[in-house]
């Protein structure tokens, strides 16, 4: 037999996997996620909105601020359409919403009627005005009382009057359909309190004869 060489450990050496390098992706920039807040009408808006208005209407924002804690012009608790309004349009500001060329004409004239109700001629008008309108409504009251109405309408009646007369030691103004509405009232009453009179004459007529 021919001598055969005897087995050899052969060290082979494997080649190396190429090392792959994944990059991470980039995080999404999540400054930007948590600033989008979501608003309960379904919108969104960033903080950039809120820093936005707060430099360029930081004047008007302090305005309305001051206004809505002027109790005197919108008393606490007031549920008035008008006054409802004027806070609507402090939270847009503050909130981040954006402000339109209509809303900003809007807040500039909410401030520039505030700022006449300041001037001394403007309080003692409303004043004046205060105190002829409750006189007014004092003399509706007393003529609604001598008609001798049902307890019910006059109940009704008078919440209406002291809604009115509410209204003007808060605003100093009455609406166009408000002053017909009293004007109404008073006819009625006014001639209400007449045929009244006239039937007394007629009975003690009748007595007499």
């Amino acid at each position: 037999m021919s001598n055969l060489a005897p087995f050899t450990t052969v060290n082979v050496k494997l080649a190396k996997k190429p090392v792959i390098k994944v990059k991470k992706a980039k995080p999404v920039h999540t400054h930007a996620i948590s600033g989008i807040r979501k608003m309960s009408n379904g919108k969104y808006r960033t903080d950039q909105w809120v820093k936005y208005n707060k430099k360029n209407f930081c004047k008007r924002i302090k305005q309305l601020s001051h206004i809505l804690e002027d109790e005197s012009y919108i008393p606490k608790g007031s549920t008035d359409g008008y006054h409802e309004f004027i806070l609507s349009m402090y939270i847009a500001l503050i909130s981040g919403r954006k402000i339109t060329s209509p809303m900003e004409t809007s807040i500039t004239k909410i401030v520039a009627e505030y700022s006449k109700t300041l001037s001394p001629e403007y309080q003692k008008k409303k004043l004046d005005y205060t105190e002829n309108t409750i006189s007014k409504l004092n003399m509706i009251k007393r003529r609604l009382a001598e008609c001798n109405y049902t307890k019910n309408y006059i109940n009704e009646k008078l919440y209406f009057l002291d809604s009115i007369e509410k209204q003007v030691y808060r605003r100093g103004s009455l609406s166009v359909k408000q002053r017909k509405a009293l004007n109404k009232m008073y006819d009625q009453f006014t001639q209400r309190l007449k045929k009244r009179e006239i039937t007394k004459i007629i009975k003690k007529s009748e007595k007499k004869a």
